[in-house]
């Protein structure tokens, strides 16, 4: 029954009373009336007040937050005039994925006689991505819970949860093939990579680093190495968001190494580019792209490998330096991929599972 049909019963009630106490003359009868009157004065209020008529102003802790943390929401209600006498209270749906249940959150409003008050609710074991609050829905009741008034308000809060940075060990120079939780210790990748060319005979100056000392021993004179031109050595952190359905949880830890592994190498200053093999490959210069990256890392998710090694070879340009993959497994296909890398590669997993 609709509020409106609900107050025309009441107020037919209490015609019924009056003419019923008229009649009757007794106390009982007219003490029964005055109650009455009393709650069809709060109903009919309750009716035409403007009980709903209130701006309410969401805020959390942060808008960028990181998974699996505990998000507070803080809700202020204010109002022109106080609430009547009643019930108030504020629901929110939570956004789609934010958490792992997907629920609506009642949070009352205890003191609803003033014209502010704040509530405050949270949200815990949030996931990554980046989620919106639309709307709260305002529901005012009655103290008997005969009339009930609701108002969506639109209210739109943006929330951004990035994954949780796993510590990442850079790997060592002797450690070449393998697997990266297995290093410890920081690898420089700035190195210079010289090529010999040939020999000359050794002059003032010429470092004895650079002697051939096989080379003296043959010519009986001291001969130096000679070099092509000293070219940087790249580095090269390629993801691959490759997973099959079930092992989302392996996606979200990979993608945390990959924070990890930034991180690392930003702090050290060391320059590499970042690959995510997808279906198309992409490619991002950091620090200049770490906007992108950063949105990347929001709204990544996982896919088929397909050709994932024709892929690689057709787009990473820089064949000979040292290549940091990391993926939720290490599967047929990533293996086969480590074989057809020229340069030094380090193989980082989510987890130890090998799928073929």
């Amino acid at each position: 029954m609709k509020n409106w049909m609900k107050l025309f019963v009441v107020w037919a009630a209490a015609f019924g009373l009056y003419a019923f106490a008229r009649i009757e003359g007794s106390i009982v009868a007219s003490t029964l009336w005055w109650s009455f009157v009393v709650l069809t004065v709060y109903w009919t209020l309750f009716m035409i007040y403007p009980v709903t008529a209130a701006n309410v102003v969401r805020r959390v802790t942060t808008k960028r937050l990181v998974s699996r943390q505990t998000m507070d929401v803080e809700l202020r209600i204010e109002r022109k005039y106080p609430f009547l006498i009643g019930m108030v209270t504020l629901e929110e749906r939570l956004p789609q994925r934010l958490t792992d249940e997907d629920k609506t959150i009642v949070v009352p409003v205890d003191r609803f006689f003033r014209q502010a008050e704040v509530v405050q609710y949270e949200v815990g074991a949030i996931k990554r991505g980046i989620h919106v609050f639309d709307r709260t829905v305002l529901h005012v009741r009655d103290v008997f819970g005969l009339f009930d008034r609701k108002r969506t308000l639109r209210l739109e809060t943006v929330v951004e949860v990035s994954p949780a940075e796993l510590p990442f060990d850079l790997p060592r120079d002797e450690h070449v093939g393998g697997r990266g939780e297995q290093y410890r210790q920081m690898r420089t990748y700035t190195e210079v990579a010289n090529t010999t060319s040939g020999v000359r005979e050794y002059a003032a100056g010429d470092r004895i680093g650079r002697i051939d000392w096989k080379a003296s021993a043959r010519r009986g004179n001291l001969m130096t190495k000679t070099f092509d031109q000293e070219q940087e050595k790249k580095l090269s952190l390629v993801f691959v968001p490759a997973v099959s359905a079930g092992y989302e949880e392996a996606f979200e830890r990979s993608l945390s190494l990959l924070v990890g592994a930034i991180r690392q190498l930003e702090r050290k200053n060391l320059p590499f580019e970042l690959y995510v093999i997808e279906e198309q490959v992409r490619l991002f210069h950091l620090p200049d792209q770490s906007a992108e990256v950063g949105h990347y890392l929001l709204t990544a998710t996982p896919e088929a490998e397909g050709r994932l090694v024709e892929r690689v070879k057709q787009n990473l340009p820089q064949q000979t330096g040292d290549l940091i993959l990391i993926s939720p497994f290490e599967t047929t296909s990533i293996r086969e991929l480590m074989h057809e890398t020229q340069g030094s590669y380090h193989l980082y997993t989510a987890v130890n599972e090998v799928t073929v």
